[in-house]
């Protein structure tokens, strides 16, 4: 019983260091000009094309998957927790 509280703990931290994680991930900024995309990056330099902001999309998207799994898991192990208890 007291594994699965510790299951449950540890999972809630894994979940929140992943959502801090991906909020902390910079999304640059993209620019049209003249029918041409463009992203502007952190420190000012330019990239032709959309590819680094839908990286960064996909790194994030990737960082809430798997917080969102581990807050999965520790819900569980607390359900798993309370239940054992009666």
């Amino acid at each position: 019983m007291k594994l699965w509280s510790i299951l449950s703990v540890l999972f809630a931290f894994a979940a929140a260091l992943l959502w801090g994680w991906s909020a902390l991930i910079n999304v640059p900024l993209l620019k049209s000009g003249f029918g041409t995309l463009v992203t502007v990056m952190k420190d000012g330099s330019t990239v032709v094309g959309e590819a680094p902001f839908y990286a960064a999309l996909a790194k994030i998207s990737r960082l809430n998957a798997g917080a969102a799994g581990c807050a999965f898991c520790s819900a569980l192990a607390q359900a798993v927790t309370l239940i054992s208890r009666k």
